[in-house]
Order: structure tokens, then sequence, then C-alpha cells
């Protein structure tokens, strides 16, 4: 049975934790782009590229990002799979929170973006277990 149930103070860690360096990184991203790439720009430059670059940012960063956060943190692939569904609710709620038009959401990159971030978690946590030793869930 070990493996099979879900920590969700793990998943609730790992998603909030996996969320935040996905952020970061957009941040770090968009600050190294105006400070070495394009430096001397208006501010309303680097918002508008910061909101065309964030969801390259989430889609490439966010694997190995969410990757991690099922191998280290979450440390089963039950875990995992609840840090996913852990961290939908969170995004989701976010991008309802935002205030951005419908017609203006990225609904593509949002799919890459969750569907990346799923198959992340899955193998995290799968070898999360495996390293472990513990009993694989299916």
């Amino acid at each position: 049975m070990r493996g099979r149930a879900v920590s969700w103070l793990r998943a609730l860690v790992g998603a909030i934790g996996a969320e935040a360096a996905t952020i970061a990184c957009a941040i770090g991203w968009v600050a190294i782009y105006s400070h070495l790439i394009n430096a001397g720009q208006p501010l309303e430059h680097y918002q508008a590229y910061a909101q065309q670059s964030a969801p390259w940012v989430a889609v490439i960063a966010g694997a190995p990002i969410f990757y991690a956060a099922g191998r280290w943190i979450a440390r089963t692939r039950a875990s995992a799979l609840a840090l996913f569904g852990v961290y939908l609710l969170l995004d989701a709620s976010l991008i309802a929170l935002s205030g951005e038009p419908v017609e203006r959401l990225p609904f593509g990159f949002i799919a890459a973006s969750w569907l990346t971030k799923l198959i992340a978690c899955y193998w995290g946590g799968s070898d999360g277990e495996r390293t472990r030793g513990a009993a694989p869930s299916r």
C-alpha cells in the first residue's frame, strides 16, 4: 500500500513552491531581457514583453520545475499527481482573477503548460517512488 497514499501537505507545498519558482523564472527572464538583452526601453515595453514571454517561460521552465517538485517534494506518483491537481486549481484561479478578457488568453500556451506539467509531475513522482523503493501506485 505504500506509495498509494497521497500526502496532501507535500502536494500543497510542492504546488505552491513550483508555482512560485515558475513565476520567479518569468520575472528573472524579463530582468535578464531588460538589463542585458534590450536595455534602455520604456517600462511599458518591458511590461508588454513580460506578458508576451510569460507563457513561453511557463512551458519551458515549468517542466523541469514540476519534475523536481514531483520527485523531491511529493516523492510518490500519487502525491505528485495531487500536486498537479492543486497547482491546476491555483493556476486556473490566478488566470480567472487576472482580469484578462477571455479572448486575449493564450489558451494554446495554457494547455501546453498544463500538459507538460502534468507529464513532468507524473514522471517526477514515478522516479521519486523508484529511488525510494516505494511500491509503484497504479
